[in-house]
């Protein structure tokens, strides 16, 4: 899951009075409770999140599965070319647009009337998502490598689905920026179960091949877009504010960050395409939704540091940042390291035995899937704090080493080289948006 913004940074709030002398007491002791209370409400939250996410991971996990056993290696291969370009500029042309209407519902200066804000959104959602389906209908009409470009007719279909899922994406913003994370993860999980559970119900009725399973792709991101317009009066001819041409204008910082970031963290999967055989392309797409549990906590975690950074009303200082980042990393090294003893067994059972050469790349792509979990976090807290472009160099510098390491070694490990060179990548990225964190952190405590 992705996380940004693009507001400008919000001024430092206007203190209140002090409370009169005999109040003191009283005021302290309400407010004490009133900060149990929040907290109490945050970990429930939390901890709810943290639980759908699971949930959705694991029907991502189910999908992953059903689509390995149903097209076999080399179908996969071949999905996984047909969606690449509709993969790769989903979350890119969002332009920002999820982050700002984040932004604006978690800032209530910005947030008015909250089934305006869902229709600008739903409209921005639009917007966004035609325009990106026909660039990549041209990426795939130009950018397909030769002796893939029979797979052109289903990768265009693939891109019809990016207009329902930025609607989806984008109007979940709402519900996630305005802390109701009870509607925001059961349309995500609407979201999530659409796809496989009608390639469940397709599989017992008919043969599956590539091309059904892009048009039941298609059809799952109407539903998702659908289950977002419940609750919405009017949701196509009712007011909608602010309008879109604003939103567009607002989030061009953040258009730029997700750009470079969803560029680095997809360039693994760009270089597959070129580099690697079908049936390899196959393996590596097969492994990719295996490594997304290490992703949950700390994906999650980001969740609320993006609406802890973007509260005008507390900041977070080092200690915490010492107390989320230790967490998160220990959290992640002891999940990499049991999921790495475990894939290789679970991978043939669930997999099946033609996919076992699959298994050398999950064991690159579980470390590089855990400290990509963490820099999300980060992420979310610098799009909170509004620098999304802090991160951008960060995102270049491993893009490069990305590019480097796989020149370096494909002649030597082939396919695997790619997984490598994507770890080196995440690695450099983790070192670099940690120190910025930090100083941003620590420039916040010299001011307060």
């Amino acid at each position: 899951m992705k996380l940004e913004s693009t507001l400008t940074e919000p001024d430092t709030p206007t203190a209140p009075p002090p409370p009169a002398c005999e109040d003191v007491a009283a005021d302290l002791e309400s407010g004490s409770g009133r900060a149990s209370g929040t907290i109490k409400r945050k970990a429930l939250q939390f901890a709810s999140t943290v639980g759908f996410a699971f949930a959705i991971v694991g029907l991502q996990l189910g999908q992953g599965i059903l689509l390995a056993r149903l097209l076999g290696p080399v179908g996969r291969g071949e999905y996984a070319a047909a969606v690449l370009y509709a993969q790769m500029f989903l979350y890119v042309g969002l332009f920002g647009g999820l982050e700002v209407i984040c932004r604006r519902a978690a800032d209530d200066e910005h947030a008015g009337d909250r089934f305006q804000l869902r229709r600008a959104a739903l409209w921005l959602g639009i917007t966004t998502g035609t325009v990106t389906s026909l660039i990549t209908i041209v990426l795939n009409l130009v950018a397909l490598p030769g002796d893939k470009r029979y797979l052109i007719p289903i990768a265009i279909l693939c891109s019809l689905s990016i207009v329902g899922q930025h609607a989806m994406l984008i109007m979940t913003a709402v519900d996630r920026g305005s802390g109701e994370f009870g509607k925001y993860n059961l349309r995500r999980l609407i979201a999530a179960a659409a796809f496989p559970l009608m390639l469940v119900i397709a599989a017992m009725t008919m043969p599956i091949d590539v091309m059904t399973t892009a048009t039941l792709f298609v059809l799952a991101s109407v539903i998702s877009m659908a289950a977002c317009l419940i609750g919405v009066p009017k949701p196509f001819r009712g007011e909608s504010a602010p309008s879109v041409k604003t939103l567009v204008r607002e989030s061009r910082p953040y258009g730029y960050s997700m750009l470079v970031t969803d560029l680095f963290e997809r360039l693994d999967l760009f270089m597959v395409l070129w580099l690697a055989p079908l049936i390899e392309q196959g393996f590596y797409a097969a492994m990719v939704p295996a490594v997304y549990p290490l992703t949950v906590i700390p994906n999650t975690l980001g969740l609320f540091l993006f609406n802890a950074a973007a509260n005008r009303d507390s900041r977070l200082v080092t200690r915490d940042i010492h107390r989320i980042l230790g967490s998160s990393l220990a959290v992640q090294g002891a999940s990499t390291i049991a999921f790495m003893v475990l894939i290789g067994p679970l991978v043939k059972l669930f997999y099946g035995n033609d996919f076992e050469p699959a298994i050398q790349f999950a064991m690159w792509l579980a470390p590089a899937s855990a400290i990509k979990g963490v820099l999300q976090g980060l992420d979310s807290y610098l799009k909170g704090r509004g620098r999304p472009l802090a991160p951008i160099r960060a995102r270049f510098l491993a893009i490069a080493v990305m590019v480097g390491s796989t020149w370096a070694l494909f002649d030597t490990y082939g396919t695997l080289s790619i997984a490598m060179a994507a770890l080196a990548g995440q690695v450099v990225c983790l070192i670099w948006l940690t120190s910025i964190v930090y100083s941003d952190v620590q420039h916040q405590d010299i001011e307060l």
